[in-house]
């Protein structure tokens, strides 16, 4: 995934009492995240490749680049397929 990934741009997130909620306004419909996919929206306030992505993570949290990878690809493609993000 070389593609600079950013968020979508009819996407709102709420974030309260350690959770954060993101609602694609085009289809009405709400996605919880978890503190590392929060961690990741955060993150991608500033559009970035997954490479920089995952450097920003392997900065942060005690994992291998390799394993971070892994883990966030698939995260990166079901946030994609649910509008929640945009590449290009």
């Amino acid at each position: 995934m070389t593609e600079i990934l950013r968020r979508a741009d009819d996407v709102s997130a709420v974030t309260g009492d350690g959770e954060t909620l993101l609602l694609n306004l085009s289809t009405g419909l709400w996605h919880g995240l978890d503190p590392i996919a929060a961690r990741i929206w955060e993150m991608l306030a500033e559009p970035m490749d997954a490479d920089g992505l995952v450097a920003r993570l392997v900065a942060e949290y005690e994992v291998t680049p390799e394993t971070c990878r892994a883990e966030i690809i698939p995260l990166l493609d079901r946030m994609q397929a649910r509008g929640l993000l945009a590449g290009g």
